[in-house]
């Protein structure tokens, strides 16, 4: 059995609210919040609205900046227009591209000769190519550079077999944006017999 009700009188100072608080199943009402005496079924102010801090809106961070490099550097092929000389597929054939700023190696390599006699031997060879690159602060200009490199080559019609030294003179463009220009080098029958060479046993 519930005790009779008792009232307890509010703090001075606060006025009655016309909104009426639910009792809880425990017996005491929301109004126990306030912190001042709490009578079952009585009328509480309503507490003023706390505020609330501003938050700041939250700003999206700025993209990275990228830098947007020089277009692709130029490039150097070399390609083979050999008619009377046939290169050994068994040899060590390299060429060695020489620039002022450092050197390149390529090996060659191509196609197997279609002659079951001259399996050994390339028919096409694959051109080589290499990136040119001048470093960074070479003044635009012309810049002399060379092709070189032993070829085991052997003349078709003299039936002689040698390894021959050949040099191809290069001239290198930079632009004034620091690119180097591309360019082709072509080594033919006239660079393999210009150059030295040293008869095979």
């Amino acid at each position: 059995m519930l005790a009779p009700m008792t009232l307890w009188p509010l703090p001075a100072g606060l006025r009655r609210s016309t909104l009426r608080v639910a009792v809880l199943s425990c017996g005491l009402s929301a109004g126990a919040a306030l912190g001042g005496p709490v009578a079952v079924g009585a009328v509480y102010p309503v507490p003023a609205a706390v505020p609330v801090a501003a938050v700041p809106p939250v700003q999206a961070a700025a993209p990275p900046r990228v830098t947007v490099g020089l277009p692709g550097a130029g490039t150097l092929t070399v390609t083979f227009a050999l008619r009377d000389f046939l290169l050994n597929r068994d040899a060590p054939n390299v060429l060695t591209l020489h620039t002022p700023w450092g050197a390149q190696r390529g090996t060659l390599s191509g196609t197997p000769h279609p002659d079951p006699e001259r399996r050994a031997y390339y028919a096409r060879l694959t051109p080589l190519r290499w990136p040119l690159a001048a470093p960074a602060g070479t003044r635009a200009g012309r810049y002399p550079a060379r092709v070189e490199g032993q070829l085991f080559s052997c003349a078709v019609r003299a039936g002689t077999c040698s390894a021959r030294s050949v040099s191809v003179p290069v001239t290198l463009s930079v632009r004034p944006d620091g690119r180097v220009q591309s360019l082709g080098v072509r080594v033919d029958d006239p660079a393999l017999r210009q150059g030295s060479l040293r008869l095979r046993p």
